[in-house]
């Protein structure tokens, strides 16, 4: 059940993003021409661009790709790529208002408006929406999953080993998340193993940690064949989500401290948007 709620997941980010990517193609080429050499402006833009296309590895392949035509240089993306961080938290954050539950109404809802109506646009709009109950729909199994495989000795056993080796915890995550391109997947999984108690809320952030440098495989990868532009793109993105976890590491259990509250869900979500801002005020330009 658990496999089966991150299929969901990742088809519904999928469905929800290449539909808002259609959707808002003009608005992005506005906001990409307004680019300049001053970064804040750069983070704004990057908050907006992810909002819109909801995946932070698409925005930055699309930067990547726009080095290698010679229209950008890093000093005017740089800014993006931060910004590009801080909106991808977005979707976590919506994930960890108890939605689930929406998602097989949220998801029928739009379909029947999908297929009655004739009008392009509506229907991109309503297959975002159906996008989105997906991805509720694919929390809620992941969810009734964890709580399924709580007798499973062998993912018990490896929880274990995660709590007592982060690196490898970190590491693991990563490499999921560069497979499946989202680091939203890994942490509503890390979420939903906190809800069930499997996981500690600084074993949370580990995950959140590995999330984070994950998803810089999808502009690693853009940036292959690309040019020197393209690849120092691509390069910095990844040197500065590394260096972000490699700072917090070290503070890990304090920043848990520091944001725990009552519902857990919510802290994880909260940790990823925090590290994130927190990470874009260090290396703003």
């Amino acid at each position: 059940m658990t496999i089966a709620g991150i299929s969901f997941f990742m088809y519904g980010m999928t469905l929800a993003s290449e539909n808002l990517q259609k959707l808002a193609a003009n608005k992005i080429r506005g906001l990409i021409s307004k680019l300049s050499d001053r970064p804040i402006v750069g983070v704004f833009v990057g908050i907006l661009l992810t909002i819109l296309i909801q995946s932070s590895g698409a925005v930055t392949s699309m930067l990547v790709g726009l080095g290698t035509a010679g229209v950008v240089t890093l000093q005017q993306v740089m800014g993006v790529i931060l910004g590009t961080a801080i909106g991808t938290t977005i979707t976590v954050q919506i994930l960890s208002l108890n939605v689930a539950q929406y998602g097989l109404p949220l998801f029928t809802f739009a379909f029947v408006f999908y297929f009655l109506s004739k009008k392009r646009p509506f229907r991109r709009a309503m297959a975002v929406v159906m996008g989105f109950g997906l991805i509720f729909y694919g929390l809620e199994l992941i969810g009734q999953g964890t709580q399924a495989i709580r007798e499973t000795n062998y993912f018990i056993n490896s929880l274990e080993y995660f709590k007592e080796n982060p690196v490898v915890a970190i590491i693991v995550t990563a490499i999921f998340t560069a497979i499946v391109h989202s680091s939203a997947v890994t942490v509503g999984f890390a979420m939903s193993l906190a809800a069930s108690g499997l996981i500690s809320l600084t074993d949370a952030i580990y995950w959140v940690y590995g999330a984070n440098i994950g998803t810089t495989a999808t502009a690693l990868v853009a940036s292959l064949g690309g040019n020197y532009i393209a690849r120092q793109i691509a390069w910095a993105h990844c040197f500065y989500k590394t260096a972000s976890v490699f700072l917090f590491y070290f503070f890990t259990s304090q920043f848990a401290q520091w944001i725990q509250s009552s519902h857990i869900q919510r802290d994880v979500a909260n940790s990823h948007t925090i590290f994130n801002i927190i990470a874009a005020l260090i290396f703003l330009p």
